[in-house]
């Protein structure tokens, strides 16, 4: 089958197509694209968490360094100690007037950090730097005296901080302040007091307030009880996102950061809302994924279409190479769909027509061999057929019958001149003829002795066998079988077919095969036997003739004695079809 289509060289097509380097190139580089886009905003992120982290950091750890010196600095002054020891009814105005009076002189206790400072006393008093009476403080109720309590036993003497247990989110620094005695022995056990700075929520606004929308700062106990809440998020998830450190949170992502800080009662968290960072990331790549989606597309259509136009011109090539069972003009193929396959195709029709030449002269050779191999065969029959034929004759002589020497000079003159003469096969029809003139001399032999019946079906005898088969196969039965035996000998030619092969059988009433000869036919006769010559002679040529899968097949009847079928195929024509 020609294809009118011009050839075009595979290579050309697919540089025309598609450059496979092309492909992996742009996906390599598309790839580091991403990657180091990635990598950068990673970078910068992680820039701008170290700098938002150093910043909140430094500024809480001064404030709370501040607050320390500052409170230690007044509180522990030898007037202060004073007013605060043994304080009662009658000096409390005086220490009161003292706490007032020089709080203010001290940067984290003055009015720019502290919206107003308390002192509690060990006896129940309290001082408040603003004029608010002491027994009307609203914003310090019973609750948080309880707290501070709790707290500040826990803090040994250090500034901590103390978030109201109320809505209203305020934020106290606090110290116990003990009497100084100036002896280690007894420093911290006689506490004097509680102070507490209630601090403007300006002073943590400028920590950890951050222009960004995507960074938030939450300020918490050790214990990650949040303090302070610069974000959305409420302050219970918070704590979750402390202890699993990525957490979704309603259509973001967000992670944590807990930045170090020398302030071992406080936790400072840096929180990151991963979606917004990645979110410009996001847009560049689906920018980027459009028109490498489209390439690739593109990419794979072409691909699709070289491979689909190679794979149907191998399809075909195969196909014509598999339906090729002998070499005829049908075998040869043309394809100039593409230089190459033109070429292959050129290649494959020369070396064809090369072998056929080569096979036809094997081929011839083979015949030969064959045919030579039978006529050394079929004449090895003669001999014997001739030598036990002139016995018998020999004998009519001795007995001086010479009618029936004559007819059996005669009989075996037809058989002679079958065999020598003519073409290898024979129809059923003229087989049975010499078949016939062959029992008439066995019967001269052992007259009454043996009976030999033919039944072969008259619809089998325009079919061809080979010649000198059947009656070799008798005078077996005769000298094997019929004559190994005391009574009357019976030999039956039988012949049957099942629409494709026709089937002779010749069956005798001797002994039969013995038990290890039939176990070891054919195989026995793959090379050529002592004994049994007869056997092997016929199936060797049934077999050079018609194939390995013909030839005759040895089996005892149920009763006794043997049977011998010659399995060949139907065939008409003088040739075999092997």
């Amino acid at each position: 089958m020609k294809n009118s289509r011009h050839p075009v060289s595979i290579r050309i097509k697919y540089t025309r197509y598609i450059i496979p380097i092309l492909l992996v190139t742009f996906l390599i580089i598309g790839m580091m694209d991403v990657i180091f886009y990635f990598r950068s905003i990673h970078e910068s992120s992680a820039n701008e968490k170290t700098a938002y982290s150093s910043s909140a950091a430094a500024s809480l750890e001064s404030f709370y360094e501040q607050f320390d010196s500052d409170s230690g600095i007044f509180f522990y002054k030898p007037t202060t100690q004073s007013a605060l020891k043994n304080l009662s009814s009658d000096n409390k105005k005086k220490a009161e007037q003292l706490f007032r009076n020089d709080a203010s002189y001290y940067s984290s206790l003055s009015a720019n950090y502290a919206d107003n400072i308390y002192f509690i006393t060990n006896n129940g008093f309290i001082f408040s730097k603003s004029n608010i009476s002491p027994e009307n403080i609203p914003s310090l109720p019973q609750t948080y005296l309880d707290k501070l309590a709790e707290n500040g036993s826990n803090s040994h003497g250090l500034p901590f901080f103390f978030k109201a247990p109320d809505k209203s989110g305020r934020l106290y620094a606090c110290r116990y302040i003990y009497e100084w005695t100036g002896k280690t022995s007894t420093t911290g056990k006689n506490l004097l007091g509680t102070l507490v700075v209630e601090i403007k929520t300006t002073v943590f606004d400028r920590f950890f307030s951050l222009n960004s929308a995507s960074y938030h700062f939450a300020l918490a106990d050790n214990k990650n009880h949040i303090y302070l809440n610069y974000s959305d998020i409420p302050d219970d998830k918070i704590t979750q996102l402390a202890s699993e450190k990525r957490l979704p949170i309603g259509q973001s992502i967000y992670t944590v950061t807990t930045i170090p800080l020398s302030i071992s009662t406080l936790n400072l968290f840096l929180l990151s809302n991963e979606t917004l960072v990645y979110k410009d990331a996001k847009t560049v790549i689906i920018l980027l994924l459009i028109p490498s989606v489209l390439s690739l597309i593109a990419i794979i259509s072409a691909t699709s279409f070289i491979s689909r136009s190679i794979a149907n011109e191998f399809t075909y090539f195969m196909k014509k190479l598999n339906d090729t069972k002998e070499i005829t003009d049908e075998a040869f193929i043309y394809m100039d769909s593409s230089t190459e396959f033109a070429e292959l195709s050129n290649v494959y029709n020369q070396t064809l027509s090369r072998i056929h030449a080569l096979s036809e002269k094997v081929h011839e050779q083979e015949i030969l061999n064959k045919n030579i191999e039978i006529e050394n065969l079929q004449s090895q029959i003669n001999p014997h057929f001739l030598y036990n034929t002139l016995n018998c004759i020999s004998g009519l002589v001795d007995m001086d019958r010479k009618e029936e020497c004559h007819r059996a000079l005669t009989a075996l003159a037809d058989i002679e001149r079958m065999s020598l003469k003519g073409k290898p096969f024979c129809t059923v029809e003229e087989a049975l003829f010499y078949v016939k003139e062959y029992t008439y001399i066995q019967k001269l032999r052992f007259g009454e002795k043996l009976s030999i019946l033919i039944d072969i079906p008259k619809r089998l005898s325009h079919y061809r066998i080979p010649k000198l088969v059947i009656q070799p196969l008798i005078e077996n039965s005769v000298v094997h079988g019929t004559s190994k035996i005391s009574g009357r000998g019976i030999i039956a030619v039988l012949g049957k077919t099942d629409g494709t092969d026709l089937q002779i059988m010749i069956k005798d009433n001797g002994p039969g095969f013995s038990t290890d000869f039939l176990a070891g036919f054919p195989s026995a006769f793959d090379q050529k036997p002592i004994t049994s010559y007869g056997l092997y002679n016929i199936d060797r040529r049934l077999k050079l003739y018609y194939g390995n899968k013909y030839g005759l097949v040895l089996q005892n009847n149920e009763n006794h004695g043997a049977c011998v079928t010659i399995r060949i195929p139907l065939c008409i024509n003088d040739e075999p079809k092997v």
